[in-house]
């Protein structure tokens, strides 16, 4: 195919995905024509400025724009076009329905936080992994067009199937919560085994690694994290650069997925762990409190291969695991010396257990 039979099959696909030729012009110059569908799946529909929104919805635009930018979403004008009949659709349902009550804001910024993430993830996934093999003057633009406008009308329909996946999320966080909040004495306090799992040697390693390899070393951390928390009911909470949060229900569970990760890794990367075991602050699928901190202190304290824990959760786990002594260390932020105990694997855990 000669270049201008290439240029003209380029330019039909696009407008059979909506594109005007000014679009493709603009493509053409600033030399992103391939990328321009992937822009069009995603603008798929997206007429409605906020102004006709409010009108048809009977919102005030004021109310139309807080409520998106509430939810993370950048709209430069009320006047702009940029939103589908579906969105007219959520606006009508979350302004006029209220679904979740005086403080539905808070909701819905976790929700907009929570979904910005995924989509950066996503993109760079793309950007980091496929796109590169097709970036090059050898690959033949129709392919690559083809390619991102199928990619981005994936990403659209997980997007569509999230409410599948998010109802089995809220199962799990219902039941997680019924047991967390079994003998807590407020609706704001959770009990349960906080933990952090920290990688050793990962800041001198990354001064003299490549970026490719810093990030496949990062991947391979996250990947060992969340199969570990998740064979241990556990969950992970976030991840700090080149350390882990995660909670467990019981402080057996949490001690068994610091344990498991910890024994992960090797090769100059070495990691270390602590847990401790009692009430927690919840807020926003995040927690906070004196155990959330303990439990980072501890981790900060271990030795590389070292999972360290208090004496409540050592006596807690005592059924599970065996511990060994380690001393009674004066922490920052803690005013009286802390009694820690060392995760004990290669003995029985009957062997020692803290009294």
């Amino acid at each position: 195919m000669g270049e201008s039979e290439g240029t003209e099959a380029v330019d039909a696909f696009l407008r059979s995905l909506g594109a005007t030729d000014e679009q493709i012009e603009s493509a053409w110059t600033d030399c992103h024509i391939a990328r321009l569908a992937g822009d069009l799946v995603f603008a798929e529909g997206a007429t409605l400025t906020a102004d006709e929104i409010a009108a048809m919805t009977g919102t005030p635009v004021a109310q139309v724009l807080s409520l998106w930018r509430t939810l993370g979403i950048v709209v430069p004008a009320a006047d702009r076009p940029m939103f589908s009949a579906r969105d007219a659709e959520l606006t009508r349902f979350l302004t006029q329905m209220n679904p979740v009550g005086s403080h539905g804001d808070e909701l819905l910024r976790v929700v907009g936080s929570s979904l910005s993430r995924v989509a950066e993830a996503a993109v760079s996934v793309y950007v980091q992994t496929k796109e590169p093999a097709l970036d090059s003057p050898d690959v033949d633009l129709l392919v690559w067009a083809k390619d991102l406008a199928s990619v981005s009308a994936a990403a659209l329909r997980l997007g569509d199937s999230m409410g599948i996946i998010f109802s089995h999320h809220m199962r799990d966080a219902i039941d997680r919560q019924r047991v967390a909040q079994a003998a807590v004495s407020e609706r704001s306090l959770h009990r349960l085994a906080v933990g952090f799992v920290d990688l050793v040697g990962f800041t001198p390693l990354s001064m003299h690694t490549s970026p490719t390899e810093l990030l496949e070393l990062v991947g391979a951390f996250e990947v060992k994290a969340f199969e570990v928390a998740s064979a241990h009911s556990g969950r992970i909470v976030k991840h700090i650069g080149d350390e882990v949060m995660f909670i467990a229900l019981h402080a057996g569970d949490g001690c068994a997925i610091a344990r498991d990760i910890t024994a992960s890794f090797g090769d100059g990367i070495e990691p270390r762990g602590g847990v401790c075991f009692g009430d927690v602050i919840a807020r926003h699928g995040d927690y906070y409190g004196k155990v959330v901190n303990l439990a980072s202190r501890l981790a900060d304290l271990a030795i590389p291969g070292e999972v360290l824990v208090d004496g409540e959760t050592a006596s807690a786990a005592s059924d599970t695991f065996a511990f060994q002594p380690a001393g009674h260390r004066v922490l920052k932020g803690f005013d009286d010396p802390i009694e820690v105990f060392s995760l004990d694997t290669s003995a029985p855990p009957w062997a020692q257990s803290p009294g």
